[in-house]
């Protein structure tokens, strides 16, 4: 179902579409740039895969769940980095499809108490909308470093594809065995049946926030601000809204450039594109209410060729780094 943007105290929206248990937002950001949330009702589906929403960019998740022949809206078009045709648009309503069902349709039965709480299947179901199995982790209350790992190449056993736009022009070409790793360093915030405010802030490229009102006698309020402009929404018992904001890290440019060592091009720590980012939960205040909030803040992405010589039989012979390049792709060592 198709909802046109509404006038509301929230973000300022751009597009809807959803129903009452399963929505995304689009909303301007207040650089101009469009930010995506995706609203779920526990323990309903959400309408986008958690991977497919952190890898893609505004625009591609709009043609992934928009209704077929549904234009972009302009505020998306004029950021997008190439038009879509009819099979780029299925192809990418295929991927989100196909990661969707993986998600679980059952969560741990469990008896519910009157004195509420966010039970184990709030956490596991909260786990799976955000995509991150330390989310709703009692095991993981705590604020600090981490870091994960993305991994490119032509083989089934890799995240991204690599050099999906020119892999054709390398001599000679890619193979499977041609392997690249990038790597985010997160700030990353872990709150489990939360009952008191919360609040965490960090500069950083990008962020992904997400609350979970687990239970309560009514809505708590999830504050979130990426730069100057501060959001705000209520989220009724059983609500969980996922928020990312800021530039589309992975599956950064490994996986569509590697002509001359394009590939190589990651987020460095610090620099022009470091954004102040900012959540809170506020106004837990009844004697039932409990959340789970969940944050992660890029505050760099680095990459790193692992090809190994014997890859392509040369002892001499890996993805090109940009400099001492014997041909579009490659340099000797």
């Amino acid at each position: 179902m198709w909802a046109a943007p509404t006038e509301s105290s929230g973000p300022r929206e751009i597009a809807r579409i959803g129903n009452a248990d399963s929505q995304v937002l689009w909303f301007e950001g207040d650089r101009g740039e469009v930010n995506v949330a995706v609203i779920a009702q526990y323990p309903q589906r959400p309408l986008v895969a958690p991977r497919f929403f952190q890898t893609h960019s505004a625009a591609e998740v709009f043609l992934a769940v928009a209704p077929e022949g549904q234009a972009l809206p302009s505020a998306l078009a004029a950021r997008a980095l190439a038009a879509m045709d009819a099979g780029e648009r299925a192809q990418l309503r295929w991927q989100n499809e196909a990661e969707l069902s993986a998600f679980p349709t059952t969560f741990p039965d469990e008896p519910r108490s009157l004195a509420g709480g966010c039970s184990a299947s709030n956490s596991a179901w909260a786990a799976s909308v955000y995509g991150d199995a330390t989310c709703g982790d009692p095991s993981q209350e705590v604020i600090h470093t981490a870091f994960t790992s993305d991994y490119y190449c032509n083989s089934p056993d890799c995240d991204f594809p690599l050099g999906s736009q020119d892999g054709d022009e390398c001599s000679p070409a890619l193979l499977p065995c041609d392997r690249v790793r990038g790597t985010a360093t997160r700030v990353r915030l872990r709150a489990t049946n939360w009952s008191s405010n919360v609040s965490f802030n960090h500069p950083g490229h990008s962020m992904h926030f997400a609350v979970l009102n687990c239970a309560g006698n009514g809505p708590v309020t999830f504050n979130f601000n990426r730069g100057a402009t501060a959001d705000s929404v209520q989220l009724t018992p059983g609500q969980m809204w996922n928020v990312k904001l800021g530039a589309t890290v992975a599956p950064a440019a490994a996986a569509k450039r590697v002509t001359m060592g394009r590939w190589t091009e990651g987020l460095p720590a610090s620099g022009d594109s470091y954004v102040s980012n900012a959540m809170s939960v506020t106004g837990i205040s009844g004697t039932t209410d409990d959340v789970i909030a969940c944050g992660d803040i890029i505050t760099r992405y680095t990459m790193s060729d692992l090809t190994v010589p014997a890859c392509h039989n040369y002892a001499d012979l890996a993805l090109c780094n940009g400099t001492n390049c014997n041909n579009a792709c490659y340099h000797t060592w």
